[in-house]
């Protein structure tokens, strides 16, 4: 968008730009110049696909919008609207935005139920409008050049415009070896920022603009909810969120582990379809889900297709890191893009059980530890606490291999801090331990006094005045939901032009969650506890009484096979872009102990060979 007009030459650069999304829209691509903005649009054809191209706009023509992603009750919305004398032209369900846009202005978002990025210029008003879906289901990159504005749905596009300040921001650096990911508002690039959940960019005609929030997650917790009461809210609200993700024009499927979470979404929809459930196995490693979801998919009599991620993961790891828009640490990055890659076989939508864990408080162990520590941190005087257990923790071994209550030297360490201080380090993947003797000198001086714990902090800022569980589950709503597992699932089903639909983000269903005391969730040390009563009723008792799993491939064992030899030609290799911001001697001694068995470095070297691998494919170094 260019306040005041449409530059020369602004109609090419957006093609240019769809280009490097047309992974996200094969189905076709469109470009319109009106008034000061020019739109354009990579489509995957899901709903309408006939008519549902975009642009899409009111009656007047005057209100235009593109969208990434589905509004999954503009049924309802489009009746409503017509009702108050609104005419439409097509079946999309992109087209009620302008309409609503119309009747509302800004607070036209209140009413969508989806998933979305969304770009609406209002032409009578020379006005942009950025927003973000309230989970962060959807990416919405922007950046701000010389009388211009730009926005996509990933960081590639903005490689096509010239005189980006396309450079690796070194905030964001530290920022993805802490977490693995790269939270919002930071992007790798210095010139590019993202759109946060839950937010809006206005962008106005004197080329001001302003972020605001419009939806939270922040816990409002009713202490009088009974269980049972609690129980019934939930089930009916996850029924209506998974039939309306079955709004399609084409076929779906389904994601299918051996958890409660995806078994739950399944039961929901069985009643209404059979969709092929897709089942990811690793055979011979300890969280291999396969079994259960097999039983699931039996009880409900869906069919289903299994396949096998194995030690000889090399070859798929490299394309995996190809695909990477902007650099992702999960290692479960590896298992989802291959269920995506079957499910785009013979589907364009496929529905996940994502977001269970982030509202019911499924990481039952890193809560349980963290309330147990918590408790002993209130009763003991804070200067003890510092000295005496800082102290132990300097003394104590890492104890990696144990199990997390065992972990003495983590445990002694977070008793030392704040809350907030030692959730950071509990979700650090390179710690400031690490990073002292692993960032070169360039980059420690280029950093600052830069504090990676920002993110956090914040989100426990505005968690408000809650109990602590309720706190630590908005914490990773904010967090770890939005920018580490909801990235990764975009970016790894868009690479194989897939849609992923996941009622369990409903948010709706999310509030409601978020209502809901922190004893029906979790107890004893067992988590999920609402979820997993409606999974008593739904699914075999085996895959109800199994314990947390997850998603992750064996990567400690794969670094010290086949991924390794890719590892020791990348990131240990002489050209190593990495050379230039680290010191190898460090990531070279952290790689032998790895291969010697001696200490499990898994994590900290999978970010470190995600790194390398994208600063060679997308170019350059820091």
């Amino acid at each position: 968008m260019r306040p005041g007009g449409a530059g020369e030459g602004d109609g090419e650069l957006v093609r240019e730009m769809l280009l490097a999304l047309r992974h996200r829209g094969p189905d076709g691509s469109r470009v319109e110049e009106r008034g000061g903005a020019t739109l354009g649009h990579a489509r995957l054809a899901i709903i309408d696909l006939e008519t549902g191209d975009q642009p899409q706009s009111d009656e007047s023509g005057r209100i235009r919008v593109v969208v990434n992603g589905e509004i999954y009750n503009y049924v309802e919305l489009r009746r409503d609207l017509e009702a108050r004398g609104h005419r439409f032209r097509t079946r999309s369900d992109v087209e009620v935005i302008p309409h609503l846009y119309r009747e509302r202005g800004e607070a036209f978002v209140e009413d969508l139920r989806g998933m979305f990025a969304i770009a609406l210029h209002d032409e009578e008003r020379d006005r942009l409008v950025l927003v973000r879906d309230r989970l962060g289901q959807k990416p919405l990159y922007h950046a701000g050049t010389e009388g211009a504005f730009f926005f996509a749905s990933e960081l590639s596009a903005f490689e096509r415009i010239p005189g980006l300040d396309g450079a690796v921001d070194p905030e964001a650096l530290d920022l993805f070896f802490t977490y693995q990911y790269v939270p919002a508002p930071w992007t790798i690039r210095k010139g590019v920022r993202k759109l946060e959940a839950g937010t809006m960019l206005i962008l106005e005609a004197d080329g001001t603009s302003r972020i605001r929030r419009y939806w939270d997650s922040r816990p409002r917790v009713d202490e009088g909810l009974e269980g049972e009461e609690a129980l019934a809210e939930v089930e009916e609200l996850l029924e209506e969120s998974s039939r309306l993700r079955l709004r399609s024009d084409v076929p779906l499927s389904l994601f299918l582990s051996g958890g409660i979470d995806s078994g739950l979404v399944a039961a929901a929809v069985a009643g209404v379809t059979k969709p092929l459930a897709l089942t990811i196995a690793f055979p011979g490693a300890a969280e291999d889900e396969s079994e259960g979801a097999r039983l699931t998919a039996e009880a409900l009599e869906l069919p289903q297709r299994i396949r096998s991620v194995s030690m000889g993961a090399a070859e798929t790891v490299g394309r995996v890191l190809e695909h990477m828009d902007e650099p992702h640490g999960d290692a479960s990055c590896v298992p989802t893009w291959v269920v995506c890659r079957e499910a785009a076989r013979g589907f364009k939508v496929s529905l996940s059980g994502d977001g269970g864990d982030e509202s019911f408080a499924g990481y039952e162990d890193r809560y349980t530890q963290n309330l147990a520590i918590d408790g002993l941190r209130r009763f003991l005087p804070e200067g003890v606490r510092r000295r005496l257990f800082g102290l132990l923790a300097t003394l104590l071994p890492k104890g990696d291999g144990l199990p997390r209550f065992l972990r003495w030297k983590r445990i002694s360490r977070s008793l030392s801090l704040q809350v907030e201080d030692a959730y950071h380090l509990d979700m650090s993947i390179v710690r400031p331990s690490l990073k002292r003797r692993l960032y070169g000198q360039d980059l420690r001086r280029s950093l600052g006094t830069f504090d990676s714990s920002l993110p956090i902090r914040r989100a426990f800022r505005e968690a408000g005045e809650c109990d602590l569980l309720s706190r630590l589950l908005y914490v990773d709503r904010r967090t770890w939901l939005a920018e580490g597992v909801l990235a990764k699932v975009d970016r790894m089903s868009m690479a194989h032009s897939l849609e992923v639909r996941s009622p369990l983000l409903d948010h709706r269903l999310v509030e409601a969650a978020a209502r809901i005391p922190s004893t029906l969730k979790l107890r004893g040390g067992r988590g999920k506890r609402l979820l997993r009563e409606l999974a008593k009723k739904r699914l075999p008792p085996d895959v109800v009484r199994a314990p947390k799993a997850g998603f992750a491939p064996p990567l400690a064992e794969w670094l010290r096979g086949d991924l390794g030899r890719l590892f020791q030609e990348s990131v240990l290799a002489s050209d190593a872009r990495l050379g230039d911001l680290l010191e190898m001697n460090v990531v070279r001694e952290l790689f032998s102990a790895h291969g010697a068995g001696k200490e499990n470095h898994a994590r900290p070297l999978w970010v470190l060979l995600v790194m390398e691998t994208w600063l060679r494919r997308r170019g350059g170094k820091s």
